[in-house]
């Protein structure tokens, strides 16, 4: 199994941050978990809710997903004309591109500053 980024220790962050943190990057960690393979909307948010403990509603998932689709970085497509159609996404190559730079931006902005800090 590859290891996935996504991963947010209860531990180090209180709940209402952590929140917040999945909430401010939820495209990068809806794109992460489509680079694990292709997904619906509820195992989307399943997935986050237990990766990173952060409730994320249809209300919020499914806007960004059309979001993404239209901007090319996610393809969806229907499935199953036997059972019930889910809508399945997967990452695009663009959205692979995006995505990694944008967890590469996050690295830089929460990366201590080793000059003129205060001790």
């Amino acid at each position: 199994m590859r290891y996935s980024r996504i991963s947010i220790d209860s531990g180090t962050m209180s709940k209402a941050v952590s929140d917040r943190f999945v909430k401010s990057f939820l495209d990068l960690f809806v794109l992460e978990l489509l680079d694990d393979g292709p997904k619906h909307g509820y195992e989307i948010m399943r997935e986050l809710k237990i990766r990173t403990g952060a409730r994320i509603g249809a209300g919020t998932l499914y806007p960004l997903l059309y979001e993404l689709e239209d901007q090319k970085l996610v393809a969806g497509e229907w499935n199953s004309p036997n059972r019930r159609s889910r809508r399945i996404y997967k990452i695009t190559e663009p959205g692979t591109k995006h995505k990694k730079q944008g967890f590469k931006s996050i690295g830089l902005l929460v990366q201590p500053s080793t000059t003129g800090s205060r001790q």
